[in-house]
């Protein structure tokens, strides 16, 4: 809820937002829960996760000094392991998880009418109205696109709105959709779809593309034991043929595929190239926040999630970024899960985080989308011990199953 507020107020030289402010409270709690065990064994992510910040922070150290580096270098691990552990603490078996799935559906259609609003009239209702209490964020500027305005919402910029919004897809659909009508889920999902979509974005437009076919797959193949590492080999097949034989990189094609115009994959498709090679040049600490290596007129935003890591703190941050990310899919992916709600569960969490995955491509997630982006990462670990350990649901219903079959047999004796 607090990614939902967009003040912003000062103590003293730190900027805070409600969100981060919620972070400080909950994160000493949240590091001595996971110290102590409570929340599940220590995983190799939250390992990655650590030792990420801790190079970060020593990197920002080498190119800028003790001084500059503090405070970035805490936000980021406030940022990182707060919205990470959070997840990791509080969302422990599937009632908290259907939870988070409904609040953030239900975010979605409280914005759709705004975010309506603002395609058709250019009107930032909401930043406006929470203006009148606080400094906001402020409104972003940008070129219609198909007669329309880009609808920015609560959120920093557009591009954020479409992110956070466009998350809740999968999760809507398989989650809050389990054991209903396949129209309820349609109807549901489309909201979300149309919220989503009206940011106008080519990066939530590239997750939600991906979800769908995802799920349309997880449809098709049902029945099918293997049908996730038949994709997952298939798709690495066509990356290496790509790679090997096409004379574009698998992402530059998705890049150029998914844009909405022409001008924005080429400026994206040029990042991506003096990006990579900026890297190259800087392979231990990067840049840090000062300019990156490229040509003067091109703009200084890396719109590319999974090389500004690379690129401002060296080859081991990014590195450690992909790390985190892939064995948290891995270790979910791999738990052993008999019962079909919680299978179904675990599918919603692998295509949410395969979401974020594809739009990190051409999408940076700083402020609130890389909060979503670390909690959803965090959401999902409960489900490796959920076989071991029912939820407590679960654990209510066999209870109350028991008790009754103990009462009608104690009745049958005594009659």
């Amino acid at each position: 809820m607090a990614l939902q507020i967009p003040w912003i107020f000062s103590i003293g030289d730190l900027r805070l937002t409600p969100y981060r402010l919620v972070l400080l409270i909950l994160l000493p709690t949240c590091l001595l829960r996971w110290m102590s065990g409570k929340v599940g064994k220590v995983r190799l992510t939250d390992v990655a996760l650590f030792l990420f910040c801790g190079w970060c922070a020593v990197a920002m150290v080498a190119i800028h000094g003790l001084s500059d580096a503090i405070e970035p270098a805490g936000i980021l691990f406030l940022e990182t392991m707060g919205g990470f552990l959070v997840a990791r603490c509080y969302i422990r078996d599937e009632a908290s998880f259907r939870m988070m799935a409904k609040v953030l559906f239900l975010i979605s259609v409280i914005l759709l009418p705004f975010a309506l609003h603002e395609a058709l009239t250019g009107g930032k209702v909401l930043l406006n109205t929470f203006r009148l209490i606080m400094p906001t964020y402020i409104d972003v500027g940008m070129p219609e696109r198909w007669g329309l305005d880009r609808a920015q919402g609560n959120y920093i910029h557009p591009i954020h709105f479409g992110v956070n919004i466009g998350s809740t897809l999968t999760l809507t659909f398989l989650v809050l959709g389990y054991g209903k009508s396949p129209y309820v889920r349609m109807f549901k999902s489309s909201l979300v779809f149309l919220t989503s979509f009206l940011s106008l974005s080519s990066g939530p437009l590239t997750s939600m593309v991906g979800q769908i076919a995802l799920l349309s797959w997880d449809r098709m193949s049902r029945g099918f034991p293997m049908k996730w590492s038949v994709l997952a080999i298939g798709g690495l097949a066509v990356f290496i043929m790509i790679e090997m034989f096409a004379n574009r990189s698998l992402a530059v094609i998705l890049i150029g595929y998914f844009a909405f115009d022409e001008y924005s994959a080429y400026i994206r498709t040029l990042t991506w190239q003096y990006g990579t090679q900026s890297i190259m040049n800087h392979p231990l600490w990067g840049v840090g926040f000062g300019p990156w290596d490229k040509p003067e007129w091109l703009t200084s935003s890396i719109d590319m999630h999974w090389i500004i890591d690379a690129v401002r703190h060296g080859i081991p941050a990014g590195f450690l970024v992909f790390l985190a990310f892939f064995s948290a899919l891995l270790a979910v992916g791999r738990a052993p899960i008999s019962d079909e709600k919680l299978s179904t569960y675990r599918t919603a969490y692998m295509i949410t985080m395969v979401g974020f995955f594809m739009t990190g491509w051409a999408v940076y997630f700083w402020e609130s989308s890389y909060i979503l982006f670390t909690f959803l990462l965090g959401s999902g670990f409960w489900l490796i011990e959920a076989d071991a350990a029912p939820s407590s649901i679960s654990q209510i219903r066999r209870s109350g199953a028991a008790t009754k079959n103990l009462r009608q047999r104690n009745s049958r004796e005594n009659g």
